[in-house]
């Protein structure tokens, strides 16, 4: 029991250096400062989530979904592109 728990605890620690690599990875990039603006809209959101047990309805997850596959199809503007004033 002890060892599938431990096993656990080593695929959760590869896990999180994954994810903790990758997001050093995209931050350094030139979508640094996309990504910070998400992490913010998320964390602001889950500290709002403490006071509302409403999360992500399918309308919201498809809306997702669909500015995925915009930012796959090239539909979309760096930071500095939005800044200036240019809009899709």
């Amino acid at each position: 029991m002890e060892q599938a728990q431990e096993k656990a605890s080593l695929q959760g620690k590869g896990a999180m250096d994954d994810l903790v690599t990758k997001f050093m990875s995209v931050a350094q990039g030139p979508d640094g400062d996309l990504l910070l603006n998400l992490l913010d809209v998320l964390y602001d959101r889950m500290t709002e989530l403490e006071y509302d047990d409403q999360y992500l309805s399918a309308d919201d997850l498809e809306a997702i979904r669909q500015g995925q596959e915009d930012i796959k199809q090239g539909r979309c503007l760096t930071i500095e592109e939005y800044r200036s004033g240019k809009r899709l």
